[in-house]
């Protein structure tokens, strides 16, 4: 129920987010500075402020909330509300392992952990926009609010080409090949 409420009207949630974005970003400017991210983690690449999350993130999250509601309302039946609810939260509890693993130097375990939601496309529908949303949200807070989205769109259209070839594309190709016997 409280997530068709947030489909419904997106600006609490929005406003939420862009909260605790804004708080975050305060809390590093009284604290030492604002946090600027260099591609890479490399010091001689650009570098990325955090300041841009207070754009970008409100951004994409009214984005993607508009995007899951209108495809639930297209298709009820497949894309139901306790299927967002679920893929939100699971993307979100990834995306914060993901940053604790780079938070405690485990950079030897992120490497391969990153690359989970591929296979686990073959399975399940990892590449829905409440999914990147809740990835996207869970990295905020270790890599700002810009270079997160990059990742989560990498990896949603990887997903996306995955569940595509593998749960659809060859079963048609089949289906082709079975009828033309």
């Amino acid at each position: 129920m409280f997530t068709q409420k947030i489909l419904d009207n997106k600006l609490p949630f929005i406003v939420i987010v862009t909260s605790l974005v804004g708080l975050h970003v305060l809390w590093e400017y009284f604290n030492g500075g604002v946090t600027t991210h260099h591609l890479l983690a490399r010091e001689d690449l650009p570098g990325i402020s955090n300041l841009w999350g207070l754009l970008t993130i409100p951004l994409l999250s009214w984005i993607l909330i508009s995007l899951s509601s209108w495809i639930h309302n297209k298709n009820k039946v497949t894309y139901s509300i306790s299927k967002i609810t679920y893929g939100f939260i699971g993307s979100l509890i990834f995306g914060i392992l993901m940053s604790l693993l780079w938070e405690f130097d485990l950079e030897n375990m992120l490497q391969y952990a990153i690359w989970l939601p591929i296979p686990i496309s073959l399975l399940l529908r990892v590449y829905l926009p409440g999914n990147l949303l809740g990835f996207i949200l869970g990295l905020t807070y270790t890599f700002g609010g810009v270079l997160p989205i990059g990742i989560g769109i990498v990896l949603t259209i990887s997903s996306l080409l995955v569940w595509t070839i593998f749960r659809q594309g060859i079963p048609f190709i089949f289906q082709k090949i079975i009828q033309k016997k």
